[in-house]
């Protein structure tokens, strides 16, 4: 007869609010709020058996370090031995399985990979960017004596929310007012080797395309009157909305859509004017941004879409499950061409219909980061794309210029000016199709922002060379002549 071991959970939920306690630490639990921003984050992620909202940590804080700023402090107790953690192959905490779907046995059965969870939830619907998730468990020895272990992680953008393992810790201490600011300076000291960091992004990326089948396999089944440009510009109006500018633009949020019958108040009103003013502060030239907005407007404000049906518009709730699906793989900075998957996910499944005409063929990521290093594209490269499909390969070279001028610009100050300067002067593409072109100008906005230099033109007959900016030593409005060509079957370097 086997004896089940009886969890001491409560025992360790005791111990840990002990410690928060003495501590002197405004701690939540479970049921109560911490505040209304992440309150609603933990509502709006998708819980840990799959379903909407429940996300409910054993215990939360907000606390501040010394340079005012706020980390969100999320634990998850659990009471039995050996369920501290379970980690993948590669030493990272493993929430996903395989087939990159949520492993939720791993996420409901150990207390770091619950906390992370959490923690991913606050990084998808909340503006903070690092979040310390904490997993706490335990037992009782042979002598009744309770036995615990703490596993502290940092979930962050830099490590695409992955979460990456702060330290070993007996107690709580480290969250003292005293001691904290000195644990957040070690955490800010965590990096990720570029293996690491690569194989993160390979396993986001995979995610990325599971996620994107899903979402356009939902929308070609259950939404109905959209046309294939319609679809992408949704999901590119849906993103550019969310994005937001720090203290200029408020991302939209689920909530800002109200379903209104009100002429000028409509959701697709509202995307509207989101965009429009994201576009303003971006700087886009008028021209350009005008042609944006009157693109994403001849979608965002149909009749049809903005009709009200029991009590919700059809753009709402495509608008909402896009955030759901897409949210965290674009706030946490992904520098990965995201666009290019999306069409290429798109493209795939309407291909079934039309697959005679489709002629587009984006080239694949690691291509078009091959091809910038043959070039030996560096910080004062000039790069044109003649033919820039979801913007790849200028995304590629962006990331070779920016990594180069970081490597040998020493002053603060003069890097963020070469780094204005590569994404504003040192790029160009042209794109003849509209729905493509709309697809990068948001990948270079989600990677940095050189949409400027993307022009919706053909380069064979509409395209003369003059375009962009007055440079020294340079004809105004020139790109110069040696600029790289990289599009193959096109590539040169001067």
């Amino acid at each position: 007869m086997t004896v089940k071991t009886q969890s001491v959970e409560p025992n360790i939920a005791d111990l840990g609010n002990g410690w928060l306690k003495s501590h002197k630490l405004d701690y939540k639990l479970e049921q109560e709020s911490l505040n209304a921003m992440i309150d609603k984050a933990l509502d709006d992620y998708y819980s840990k058996n799959g379903g909407v909202g429940g996300n409910r940590p054993d215990a939360k804080l907000l606390l501040k370090d010394d340079r005012n700023a706020f980390f969100p402090i999320i634990i998850e107790y659990k009471g039995y031995k050996d369920k501290l953690v379970a980690l993948d192959a590669n030493g990272v905490v493993a929430n996903r399985k395989s087939n990159n779907e949520p492993n939720f046995k791993n996420i409901n059965t150990y207390a770091v990979n619950g906390a992370v969870h959490y923690a991913n939830a606050l990084l998808h619907h909340t503006s903070y960017t690092d979040v310390i998730a904490i997993g706490m468990t335990g037992y009782k020895d042979e002598s009744g004596d309770l036995q615990h272990e703490i596993g502290v992680y940092h979930v962050s953008k830099s490590n695409l929310g992955a979460g990456q393992r702060v330290g070993d810790y007996t107690d709580f201490s480290f969250l003292a007012k005293k001691y904290f600011s000195a644990f957040i300076d070690k955490v800010k000291s965590l990096h990720l080797s570029p293996d690491e960091m690569e194989r993160l992004k390979g396993q986001r990326e995979q995610e990325i395309e599971a996620h994107l089948v899903r979402l356009n396999n939902h929308i070609y089944q259950n939404e109905k009157g959209l046309g294939e440009n319609d679809r992408v510009y949704l999901v590119a109006a849906s993103i550019i909305a969310t994005l937001g500018i720090p203290e200029k633009v408020d991302p939209l949020e689920k909530s800002d859509l109200k379903s209104s019958k009100e002429q000028g108040n409509r959701d697709g009103d509202i995307m509207m004017r989101k965009i429009r003013a994201f576009l303003n502060e971006k700087n886009i030239p008028q021209a350009k941004s005008e042609m944006i907005l009157r693109t994403l407007e001849n979608t965002l404000t149909t009749e049809n879409i903005n009709k009200v049906v029991r009590g919700e518009t059809q753009l709402k709730r495509i608008f909402s499950n896009i955030v759901d699906d897409l949210g965290i793989y674009y706030k946490i900075g992904l520098t990965t061409d995201f666009t290019g998957k999306l069409f290429n996910e798109m493209y795939g499944w309407l291909g079934f219909s039309q697959d005679k005409l489709n002629d587009v063929v984006l080239t694949p990521s690691y291509i078009a980061i091959l091809l910038a290093r043959l070039a030996r594209v560096n910080k004062d490269s000039y790069v044109w794309d003649f033919a820039t499909g979801s913007a790849g390969l200028l995304v590629a070279a962006m990331n070779e210029m920016l990594i180069d001028a970081k490597q040998k610009i020493t002053s603060p100050e003069d890097l963020a000016r070469k780094e204005a300067r590569i994404k504003a002067e040192q790029l160009l593409g042209l794109e003849l199709l509209p729905s493509v072109y709309m697809l990068a100008i948001l990948n270079m906005i989600l990677m940095g922002d050189g949409s400027a230099n993307i022009l919706n033109k053909d380069s064979l007959t509409d395209f003369d060379g003059q375009y962009g900016y007055k440079q020294d030593n340079k004809q105004p409005g020139c790109f110069p002549a040696d600029a790289f060509i990289l599009n193959p079957p096109l590539f040169s370097y001067g």
